[in-house]
């Protein structure tokens, strides 16, 4: 055996691979959790440092506001001269660490001596000097920042800028306005400081790493930032829009409102994920964003997983060395017992079987070896002679099959220089034998009698039932009568020591060959379908009573129609409908419609809606025994009176839906051009026939009333048949239509209207059925 289908091997492989899996699962948790935690705790860390540093931040401006303030309030209480007054604003820069200078101006009538003053007071340790801006013809009072705080009501911080006069820095002003103790606006003082104040005060965000700070000024512009690009070169906005970063616009909108904003981003243009928090500086308007990038945090983490995921492997290879020693002691027996398996296997029963001695479970497998090789010695004896029973069944069900298939009559061809009728059929049993037949044969010279039927199981059982059924069929057929008389007396016969409650759905018919009329009824067989010689198709409505075996009906309605030059009438069992596909859709009534629209010759016929339905199935076991069975009628055309083939009618048990029959009597009379007069009387007549039949038939539960319609070139057919009792609406005598109205007897009229309006009239009992012949000649019958 191949170390590669080794069981050592495969132990020591799934066992490294369980082991493995089992580490890779716990690094992951391990690598989530602590992800997680230091990603956390830097977090914390970021909005700690972030609001001690806005705190600091905070600090310094307040005191430089309180700078300001002091001077406002020394000035406004001691009312000094323009000496006190620069002396005041030198005194008070000196003690402020983050000024480097101030501007003091006063509108004039507000010093003693009356003039104006604007004297910038610079802090001379810091590298900034003293200037008269008056004497320097540097106009104050014209300058926005300087009407601004005239009309301000609290000190506000101007956006930094490049002083070249005070050192070349860059500075931001601390501008308060300066009232009287009635309000009057006298002047205001601003304090400058430099940007580098800010930043020493940011500076030790700098010593994380990973961590960057940035500074925005209260008009969005950028005083400190990471990127030299963007320090005091733009504003916040503009270097969202420069840059890209769309990830910053609500941080911007945040500082805009003055408010806290913590969140974490991606930088669209590197995919580097940060936490950032913005952290407003009191009501300064300055605000403070801390950044922290996730990338260095857990870099160290990752190089920490790495490492003892080496350590893991080296673990996990030095167990699955272990583990393939073990195995060796567990498995050297078992190779034995496959060596003598493959003996088994090529035939070798007699080779010798080590390893039964043993106590463990090799010695349990090794025993079991030896009374498995006894077992498939008997087996294979039994397994012979099974073969040689299976061979003599196959060949007995072929016989079977071919008797079967031999009680089944061939095509039939009846006819003469004027008419001619072709049956054809075709079976395909699902197994080897089936309980689907047809049948046909002749009554005479120009009668055929047949016959298609399904019964309720497949295999040998259905196929002796098949057999019976036929036998019963044809015999009943064979004594003459209708249809409806075979099938009852098939029930009576099929019902009779019927133990296995076994049925057969069957639908039998007569037809006349000369002209093309049948009769057909139904034991709960599918309905036939019609195929014109136009190419239509359709089903026919055809009553069913029970099926043979279940019941004796106590009839079974009869169909009556009549096929013209070049129709067809198809009968099928249900293996043609319900056969399915191979996604379980079964072929169903539209695609044997549409099957059928073809040639109408029998055995074409039947071959090509067979061939169909096996192309539908692809392959698909067939579920069902098929069978097709076709009658093709070809005449001399119209008889000499034009009359086409009958048109049927069945009258609806519920006498509100009569109006949709009388309806389609109208359409087929006007649809072959029948006088509107006609039509009038053919309605007449056919409502008081029908409603007559319905209403006074004498049959509980509902009756059939029937109308077969023929159209002529110079007349129109009506032929009524109802199963009620017998009556002839011709002998009934006429009303006295001279009497009054109050003297006359119920009924009649009708009866007479119709004797009236007919021009011939016959009247016969057939059987169980009423038959009125009425013919009503049309208007141009005599030209």
């Amino acid at each position: 055996m191949s170390w590669r289908d080794s069981l050592r091997t495969k132990l020591m492989l799934w066992f490294g691979l369980l082991v493995g899996v089992l580490l890779l699962l716990g690094f992951v948790a391990a690598f989530l959790i602590a992800r997680q935690l230091i990603i956390a705790g830097a977090q914390e860390r970021t909005r700690y440092e972030a609001a001690q540093t806005a705190a600091r931040l905070h600090a310094s401006m307040e005191s430089v506001r309180i700078t300001g303030a002091s001077m406002i309030g020394i000035f406004d209480n001691l009312a000094l001269d323009r000496e006190a007054t620069i002396k005041t604003l030198q005194a008070l820069l000196d003690a402020d660490a983050s000024t480097v200078g101030g501007l003091i101006a006063l509108e004039p009538g507000v010093l003693p001596d009356g003039a104006p003053m604007a004297y910038y007071v610079g802090v001379e340790r810091r590298g900034v000097a003293d200037r008269d801006l008056i004497a320097l013809g540097y106009n104050v009072a014209q300058q926005p920042w300087y009407r601004r705080t005239l009309s301000a009501d609290k000190p506000w911080w101007s956006e930094p800028y490049f002083n070249e006069t005070a050192g070349g820095h860059w500075m931001t002003t601390l501008n308060l306005p300066l009232r009287g103790r009635h309000g009057a606006r006298l002047g205001m003082v601003s304090l400058d400081v430099p940007i580098a104040r800010w930043s020493d005060l940011v500076q030790p965000l700098h010593r994380i790493r990973g961590q960057r700070p940035a500074l925005f000024a209260p008009g969005g512009t950028i005083a400190l930032h990471a990127d030299p690009k963007a320090a005091l070169k733009t504003t916040l906005d503009g270097y969202i829009a420069v840059a890209g970063r769309s990830d910053l616009q609500d941080m911007s909108a945040a500082r805009a409102q003055g408010r806290r904003f913590a969140f974490t981003h991606v930088l669209p243009t590197t995919g580097e994920t940060r936490y950032s928090v913005l952290e407003p500086i009191a009501d300064t308007g300055w605000a403070l964003q801390v950044s922290m990038s996730h990338k260095p945090l857990l870099a160290e983490l990752k190089r920490t997983i790495v490492r003892l995921a080496l350590i893991a492997v080296l673990a996990l290879l030095l167990c699955a060395l272990l583990v393939r020693r073990m195995a060796a002691r567990i498995t050297t027996p078992l190779s034995d017992l496959t060596g003598s398996a493959s003996h088994f296997a090529d035939g070798e029963f007699d080779y010798p079987l080590h390893q039964t001695d043993r106590r463990d479970e090799v010695g349990v497998m090794a025993r079991a070896f030896d009374n498995a090789r006894g077992s498939i010695k008997r087996q294979m004896v039994e397994i012979q002679d099974m073969s040689t029973a299976r061979q003599k069944l196959e060949s007995e069900l072929d016989i079977a099959r071919e008797i079967q298939l031999a009680m089944l009559p061939g095509a039939r061809v009846l006819g003469t220089d004027g008419w001619r009728l072709q049956a054809n059929a075709r079976l395909e049993p699902a197994k080897a034998v089936g309980g689907d037949f047809y049948s046909f044969f002749e009554r005479d010279s120009h009668t055929l009698w047949f016959a298609i039927g399904d019964v309720s199981d497949k295999g040998v059982p259905a196929a002796l039932f098949m057999a019976r059924t036929m036998t019963v069929l044809e015999i009943a057929a064979g004594l003459g009568g209708s249809p409806e008389i075979a099938l009852k007396e098939a029930a009576q016969r099929l019902l009779e020591g019927n133990d296995t409650c076994m049925f057969a759905t069957v639908l039998c018919g007569l037809i006349d060959a000369r002209s093309g009329e049948f009769a057909l009824a139904s034991a709960g067989h599918e309905p036939p379908a019609l195929l014109g010689a136009d190419g239509s198709a359709r089903f026919i409505e055809l009553p069913s009573g029970p099926p043979l075996g279940v019941a004796v009906a106590e009839h079974y309605p009869i169909w009556r129609g009549r096929l013209r030059s070049g129709d067809a009438l198809v009968a099928y069992t249900d293996g043609v409908t319900e056969a399915f596909d191979a996604e379980q859709r079964p072929f169903g009534n539209e695609r044997l419609l549409a099957s059928l629209r073809g040639t109408a010759e029998p055995g074409t016929l039947c071959g090509n809606l067979v061939a169909d339905v096996h192309r539908f199935a692809a392959g698909a076991a067939q579920s069902d025994d098929i069978t097709v069975l076709s009658l093709h009628w070809s005449g001399g055309g119209d008889d000499a009176s034009g009359m086409r083939a009958a048109l049927h009618f069945l009258a609806p048990q519920d006498r509100a839906r009569l109006p949709d029959v009388f309806a389609s009597v109208e359409a087929a009379l006007a649809e072959a051009g029948v006088e509107r007069e006609r039509i009038g009387d053919v309605r007449l007549i056919v409502e008081e026939v029908m409603c007559n039949a319905i209403d006074y038939g004498g049959q509980s539960g509902g009756h059939e009333v029937s109308l077969e319609l023929g159209i002529g070139r110079d007349r129109v057919d009506l032929l009524f048949r109802d199963d009620g009792r017998p009556f002839d609406p011709l002998a009934q005598a006429p009303p006295d239509l001279d009497a009054d109205v109050q003297d006359r007897p119920l009924g009649g009229l009708g009866l007479y209207l119709i004797r009236s309006l007919a021009d011939e009239a016959a009247y016969a009992r057939e059987g169980r059925y009423n038959v009125l012949r009425i013919v009503l000649l049309r208007p141009d019958a005599g030209e």
